[in-house]
């Protein structure tokens, strides 16, 4: 009788270091193992296989019952004892020689060390491309100039664009450079994305101008807010919520909704909110103004005995980047309903507060590196991205004015 197990190898640095996720299978008396792409702590790892961590570990769940399934079917296939150990715990072991496995193997690695996203970005990109390839397995030795110039030319007939062409390309060429770094394509191949677009194209970022800033803001929620009303109805509460959330991080420079999601109490000390980017991990601080105040103590009632300011992560037993993306997802959903409340036009997401600050503040003339300062970014030059375009009748009067100085001394 075979059977299939997983257990933890705890990691040779010592015990503080998280161990390998390995799985076991003993055949005829004959025991083989094989490593898995995830790591975890013996305390993590006592959760996964009992059941008070039921919620957790969504991606290493789902990889090990992708496991069990494949034994179960070997199992069931009949012709299982004339297999030996050897030939049965080749099926759980990922081709180093192939890109797609190796790049699901990255993946896997990722989500363990709490890079989801870029997890599922590997993802994608594989999934793309083996459906261009109209199969799933894909050696290194395929990945060639001619492929993805020819993958490239696919993409842009589907009518993708510019930017999430790179963005597929980017992912295979990481993937690539990794398993380069690792030894396991031959130094000296052609580089296979030489040819392919993986930079960025500059979009017109869309921000909200103050009078559309102030059609928002001039919502019955407005009104709401100080009288400190809380509404019976769920819809309503819900577009509420959404408006205060996204009136805060419009108020707080822009912040991004990733940061105001995460903020803790322990952040705001002494009329400051200081906390640290998600994205460049650059520290922040911002004075706490009267009506970020009021939006705070708006959801204090709520949030009693969390560690978050904000209704975003609010169950201790849930992973915390999952009811983040959740939250991301019903907030982008509920701004487009409050744009056809206010009567504006431009499709709200939870970063167009970011880019009205900043379009704001810049047609209000105020210096470019203060923008800069106050967004958080690295460089005046990455502030650009953020400030949309100056509005044609402004430039047209500033052309007026030019050729006035000249003409109009006639």
């Amino acid at each position: 009788m075979a059977s299939l197990t997983f257990y933890l190898r705890p990691s040779r640095r010592g015990g503080e270091y998280r161990g390998r996720l390995c799985l076991r299978i003993v055949h005829q008396r004959c025991s083989k193992t094989q490593s898995t792409p995830y790591l975890l702590s013996q305390q993590e790892f006592d959760r996964l296989i009992g059941e008070e961590g039921a919620d957790e570990f969504p991606y290493i769940r789902c990889y090990m019952q992708q496991v069990r399934e494949t034994f179960g079917r070997i199992t069931d296939s009949g012709g299982m004892y004339n297999c030996d150990t050897e030939s049965i715990i080749r099926y759980f072991r990922y081709d180093s020689s192939k890109l797609s496995d190796y790049g699901l193997h990255l993946a896997g690695e990722l989500e363990t060390t709490g890079q989801a996203r870029t997890a599922r970005a590997y993802r994608s990109a594989i999934k793309r491309l083996s459906r261009f390839m109209g199969k799933k397995a894909i050696p290194f030795t395929d990945a060639t100039p001619a492929l993805m110039e020819s993958f490239e030319r696919r993409l842009k007939e589907e009518g993708l664009s510019p930017n999430t062409i790179s963005f597929y390309m980017r992912n295979l060429r990481a993937i690539y450079h990794k398993a380069l770094e690792e030894g396991l394509i031959e130094e000296g191949r052609k580089n296979p994305f030489k040819h392919v677009f993986t930079g960025f194209h500059k979009t017109r970022k869309r921000g909200l101008d103050a009078t559309q800033m102030q059609q928002f803001h001039n919502l019955e929620y407005s009104r709401w807010l100080e009288q400190g009303y809380v509404p019976a109805s769920p819809r309503l509460a819900a577009l509420y919520k959404s408006w205060r959330l996204f009136t805060f991080c419009f108020h707080a420079r822009g912040m991004c909704f990733v940061d105001m999601a995460y903020l803790r109490t322990e952040n705001i000390s002494g009329g400051l909110i200081r906390y640290y980017r998600k994205k460049t991990g650059g520290l922040i601080e911002v004075k706490v103004t009267p009506v970020m105040q009021k939006l705070i103590d708006s959801f204090a009632g709520e949030m009693a005995g969390s560690p978050y300011v904000f209704p975003a992560i609010t169950l201790a037993d849930k992973n915390e980047r999952l009811q983040y993306e959740t939250a991301l997802s019903s907030q982008n959903r509920h701004l487009k309903q409050l744009a056809k409340q206010a009567g504006i036009d431009v499709p709200l997401s939870t970063h167009v507060s970011r880019h009205s600050w900043a379009s704001i503040a810049k047609s209000n003339d105020i210096p470019l590196w203060v923008i800069s300062e106050g967004l958080g970014h690295s460089s005046e030059k990455v502030t650009y991205t953020y400030l949309a375009s100056l509005e044609r009748s402004r430039l047209d009067k500033a052309n007026e004015a030019v050729c006035a100085l000249v003409y109009g001394r006639n």
